[in-house]
């Protein structure tokens, strides 16, 4: 099944590894350093620009991990995954 992720991304529900909360994700240290990696590597997608509520973790069949912002909350962004199990 496919969720919809905010802006233009809709992803199959096979390829979702994390959500994560915004701000919760922030808080750590070691997740900003990850954070400052992906994006050096291009690998970081803002699906609105000031809105982002959660952050998202895809893995695409043969393609490197890719971080996306999501102006949808991590509570409805799983909920649609549950949905689908």
């Amino acid at each position: 099944m496919y969720i919809h992720l905010g802006g233009n991304a809709i992803v199959s529900s096979r390829d979702l590894l994390y959500i994560f909360d915004v701000k919760a994700f922030h808080q750590s240290k070691v997740n900003r350093e990850l954070l400052r990696k992906m994006e050096a590597a291009g690998r970081v997608v803002t699906l609105e620009k000031g809105k982002s509520r959660s952050v998202i973790f895809i893995k695409r069949k043969n393609q490197p991990i890719t971080i996306y912002y999501s102006p949808i909350t991590a509570f409805t962004l799983l909920r649609r995954r549950n949905q689908y199990k």
